[in-house]
């Protein structure tokens, strides 16, 4: 059977680091009935922080408290390296660094695996130990073993996230109680569901890295990720949530990942989507995924908490305990990617909302109309909303359009003199 105590050393002792330690040692004997007869060793648990050991109800642990990840990375008694840091660098350096000594790696850093996840791969597989990423997209949901393992024969055309548990948070209070768009931030602030600095969450990054990983591993693809298209929620108005409301759609934060063939369509950006959907439905931290196979395959829809200690813990102890349980053979799931091409944002096709302020006045209407037929854009419905006076909202619906093409017209369409403001411009996603 080999060796018969796992030793683990964590690096990074925030939310999530904690959680790792809370449920490694009060969960103890149900996770060793899963690894029996081995034992899994706390070894060593890094964090620059001299104080964060005390967080936690553990004094037992404070000796192996250290402030060096070197430390862990050069013990050789230690066999997984659980990095929890977060961030790109020193991260990615840790990794490559534990990988190359011949330790397995498990962490949660979406971040390092959009950014160099490619080679990674190819490092782990070279070194014959085990990288496992289980909790870097939608936390408590098991995603990525889903697409690697149970989906492997399950012809996936479509994967559409809501991956965000910070914007998801937001858009529901605004939905539900009415907030404006700050004030829903700082609720989220308050709650701990949004960081000091929310940027990467509210400005789509967050989610765009997680589109690149489910991408990767869905459609087995070797993609460039500087190619995927991400917008954010700060242009989210109370307003655009109200009249979607009336439209029959809400707003959600959405990443999608279309395979066509010969080239994937992957973006994020907020989207208009049917409130009867089982995906408008899915509120406040709570993150979904919704994968569309092939006709004749059906849809699956997973559902979970997209953040907090414990969801993300647990992923990445289920991920410890799938090493363990290899741990006499090396079986490498992330190979074979094929290189795809993603299909240019500005040629990709969706129905609009869109917001206009104009001046209420006779031709106006027409004005519009015809810079949006000169390039190609027809409209499904428009309502003019707002008493008539001298500035009111006309808002559009159009059929299914060009990206470009919807651009270059509300281009065209801001230089009228009518027109006071172009208020927004949201994608639908009649999914």
């Amino acid at each position: 059977m080999g060796k018969e105590v796992i030793n683990i050393g964590i690096l990074g002792l925030g939310t999530v680091g904690q959680g790792v330690v809370k449920i490694l040692q009060e969960n103890r004997e149900l996770i060793e009935q899963k690894i029996y007869p081995r034992k899994i060793v706390l070894r060593k648990i890094a964090d620059k922080d001299l104080d964060k050991i005390k967080l936690l109800p553990y004094p037992e642990l404070y000796p192996v408290f250290t402030t060096s990840a070197q430390e862990v990375l050069a013990d050789p008694e230690i066999d997984i390296v659980v990095e929890v840091i977060g961030g790109f660098e020193p991260a990615r350096g840790f990794i490559k660094q534990a990988l190359e000594s011949g330790k397995h790696v498990v962490t949660a850093n979406k971040e390092v695996i959009a950014r160099a996840g490619y080679e990674i791969f190819d490092l782990a597989q070279k070194s014959k130990v085990y990288f496992l990423f289980e909790a870097s997209v939608a936390s408590a949901i098991p995603i990525i073993g889903a697409l690697s393992h149970s989906l492997t024969s399950y012809k996936i055309k479509e994967v559409i996230g809501i991956l965000n548990g910070t914007t998801n948070y937001i858009l529901t209070r605004m939905s539900e109680e009415g907030r404006d768009y700050q004030a829903a931030l700082e609720e989220a602030k308050e709650k701990g569901y949004a960081e000091a600095d929310p940027t990467k969450d509210v400005n789509g990054f967050d989610s765009f890295n997680k589109i690149f990983i489910l991408s990767a591993i869905a459609f087995r693809a070797k993609i460039n990720p500087e190619k995927i298209y991400y917008e954010g929620i700060e242009n989210i108005s109370q307003i655009d949530i109200k009249y979607a409301r009336e439209l029959g759609y809400t707003v959600k934060l959405l990443a999608l990942a279309q395979n066509n063939g010969e080239y994937l369509e992957v973006r994020v950006h907020p989207a208009l989507i049917p409130r009867r959907h089982t995906m408008a439905n899915i509120n406040d931290a709570y993150n979904g995924i919704l994968i569309r196979g092939e006709e004749g395959f059906g849809n699956l829809t997973f559902s979970g908490l997209g953040a907090g200690a414990l969801p993300a813990g647990s992923m990445i102890v289920s991920d410890i305990i799938k090493i363990i349980n290899h741990f006499d053979y090396y079986r490498n799931d992330y190979n074979c990617f094929e290189e795809k091409e993603i299909r240019d944002f500005q040629q990709t096709y969706s129905p609009f909302y869109l917001r206009i302020k104009v001046k209420d006045r006779p031709g106006v209407l027409a004005e519009i109309a015809g810079s949006f037929a000169r390039n190609q854009v027809s409209f499904a419905s428009v309502i003019q909303k707002g008493e008539a006076g001298e500035i009111v909202d006309i808002v559009f619906l159009t059929h299914r359009a060009k990206e470009g093409n919807v651009q270059a017209a509300l281009k065209e369409v801001a230089q009228l003199g009518c027109v006071e403001k172009i208020g927004n411009a949201i994608r639908v996603v009649e999914i």
